[in-house]
């Protein structure tokens, strides 16, 4: 990905210069700014696409400007400055949409990860938004939300397959929306203005799959009182989506592959040939790879499905997606207007989410009806996402300040220490172990120890006393 120009706010001469002149090198394009209306200015002009500034500047401080620049212009990335002593104000400020901190004296090698980090962001999600656009204004994929390479990934994906008519064959957990991603495939293909036919496999008896998929005529078997067309013709010229696909049978497996084939299928009960244009979209979550190789699933009909693959990613590979999908399905509920709070956000993402989206719209759907107000904090989340949480939860002591109605602040403190304690408790005082265990680069553990006073050598000490037993959230 190309490079994206950058706005550099300082009102300090000597760093304005030594930066700007240090990024030039680097082969980055920089524009300087002295103070923030000089910056707003700058970007109602464009060109810019991050906004490296300092966290202490005149006429607005840095919180107000990362809150400022997230409202006029959401695609900016704003990527902040701050010595140590100020480090408390760049993490408000990341609150506010800030995307980075950077402390000062800056470190040359880091400065360059987090601008390139920046830079591949905003690349990204303008590939995404034009890929959204060749999708189609009004095609039924408010599904999909996000702007992750992940998710990327996806879009790219349906963008081919749209174009295309071969089958499909999507896999994935269970929730992480594959029956999204056929829909989506379907109403940006040729075939939109035709039938979707959804079937789930897994849903029906054996007795009755392939009476369900090629229907049959009167007097086939027994309770057959009236033909049936099946939801095979029914598709005819559009799309059948197979859900479940592992769970046919093999001499179900063996009928469809003559679809696939001939393009043609006999009901139950008659031996007339019935002529058919389908295109195919199957999906599971099992590895039809292994299927076959254990026998279950037929090898031909596996080749003849796999001609697009796409391997869904499951939620937790790609949580930085959670903040919009919770505000995509806010909104569908109809509480757009509601915002979640930091504590509640921070449990959201660090939930591995086993059911993957569904779960995370369970849990959404759960916590608007709860929420007695415009605000869904951490006693609205589902009591498994309260207690499991990242396999950390806080103390008796973090638990009652979450609890007592002190500040808000104050009680984000006392969940955000306790957390940070117990992960050096568990890992025995190393702070890079820490890190991983939270999910957190180790800086962020540095900054986090010192933040809160807490004393690394005494959770080294084998003898020390055992910290107080964990509570459930």
């Amino acid at each position: 990905m190309e490079p994206v120009p950058i706005l550099l706010l300082d009102d300090d001469a000597n760093t304005r210069k030594g930066l700007s002149t240090f990024l030039s090198m680097q082969g980055l394009s920089v524009r300087v700014a002295t103070r923030p209306s000089e910056a707003f200015a700058a970007l109602e002009e464009g060109g810019a696409g991050i906004l490296l500034t300092d966290v202490r500047m005149p006429e607005m401080d840095g919180i107000s400007l990362a809150r400022e620049v997230k409202k006029r212009f959401p695609d900016v990335m704003v990527l902040v400055m701050t010595a140590y002593g100020n480090v408390k104000d760049a993490v408000v400020a990341m609150r506010e949409g800030a995307f980075d901190y950077l402390t000062k004296p800056l470190d040359e090698e880091e400065l360059l990860l987090s601008l390139r980090k920046a830079s591949d962001y905003v690349s990204l999600r303008s590939e995404v938004r034009t890929l959204r656009r060749s999708l189609g204004a009004s095609s039924p994929y408010e599904g999909l939300v996000g702007g992750s390479e992940a998710m990327g990934e996806v879009y790219r994906f349906i963008a081919n397959a749209a174009a295309a008519e071969s089958s499909v064959l999507i896999n994935g957990e269970t929730g992480s929306g594959k029956e999204i991603v056929a829909r989506a495939i379907h109403f940006n293909s040729s075939r939109k203005d035709r039938p979707l036919v959804a079937v789930s496999c897994g849903a029906l008896p054996e007795a009755l799959i392939e009476s369900e998929l090629f229907g049959h005529l009167k007097g086939a078997f027994t309770g057959a009182v009236a033909d049936r067309a099946g939801k095979i013709r029914s598709a005819d010229g559009g799309t059948l989506f197979l859900d479940e696909i592992a769970t046919l049978s093999l001499s179900s497996q063996v009928k469809l592959l003559r679809v696939i084939e001939e393009r043609s299928f006999e009901p139950l009960g008659s031996d007339r040939a019935i002529e058919v244009d389908i295109r195919l979209i199957a999906a599971t979550n099992e590895d039809l790879a292994r299927a076959v190789e254990e026998g279950r699933f037929r090898k031909d009909l596996f080749y003849r499905l796999n001609v697009l693959h796409i391997e869904l990613p499951p939620l937790r590979t790609h949580k930085e997606d959670i903040p919009p999908l919770v505000r995509h399905l806010l909104g569908r509920l109809g509480r757009g207007g509601a915002r979640v709070s930091s504590g509640a956000m921070s449990l959201l993402l660090r939930h591995d989410w086993p059911g993957n989206v569904r779960e995370l719209r369970n849990a959404i759907e759960r916590a608007a009806v709860v929420a007695d107000g415009d605000t869904i904090g951490i006693g609205h989340l589902p009591p498994a996402i309260q207690a499991a949480a990242g396999g950390l939860v806080p103390g008796a002591g973090a638990e009652a300040g979450l609890r007592a109605g002190r500040p808000l602040d104050e009680r984000m403190a006392a969940l955000e220490r306790a957390f940070v304690l117990e992960a050096l408790s568990k890992c025995g005082g190393v702070q890079a172990a820490a890190a991983r265990l939270l999910g957190v680069s180790e800086r962020s553990v540095w900054h986090l120890v010192r933040k809160h006073g807490i004393d690394v050598e005494k959770t080294r000490r084998k003898d020390r006393e055992p910290t107080q037993s964990l509570q459930r959230m």
